[in-house]
């Protein structure tokens, strides 16, 4: 019988969060859902490629009311680098390794910074 052990140091918590993708470069971004989320990174699937090594900015958008006492979302302002890149038939499946993040907890900057471009760090 095969044993399949998982190598993973962090668990992962299968959340469903808006990411908006933007290339440091680049105005537009790519918007996506995470699957899943640990303590240092995430998987989303992306309709446009990425390559491993590349560096990115993010925001994840954390729903406002998941954690029962805020009534506006909370975003993360995060800096990733993408660790994997797998070709699947609906986009592109990112492990994103998160380096660097901010956490936005007012109101009125969560709910722009979810819709527009973070500011560069």
């Amino acid at each position: 019988m095969d044993t399949f052990t998982d190598r993973r140091k962090r668990k992962r918590v299968g959340l469903r969060w808006p990411v908006r993708l933007f290339r440091r470069q680049e105005m537009r971004s790519v918007e996506s859902t995470t699957e899943n989320i640990t303590s240092n990174g995430f998987y989303c699937v992306s309709q446009e490629p990425f390559r491993p090594g590349e560096r990115l900015e993010c925001i994840i958008v954390v729903p406002a009311g998941s954690y029962g006492y805020s009534e506006a979302p909370i975003c993360l302002q995060c800096r990733v680098r993408v660790t994997r890149v797998e070709d699947q038939q609906e986009g592109f499946g990112l492990g994103c390794s998160i380096e660097d993040y901010d956490l936005l907890v007012n109101s009125k900057a969560a709910h722009r910074m979810a819709r527009a471009r973070p500011p560069v760090v």
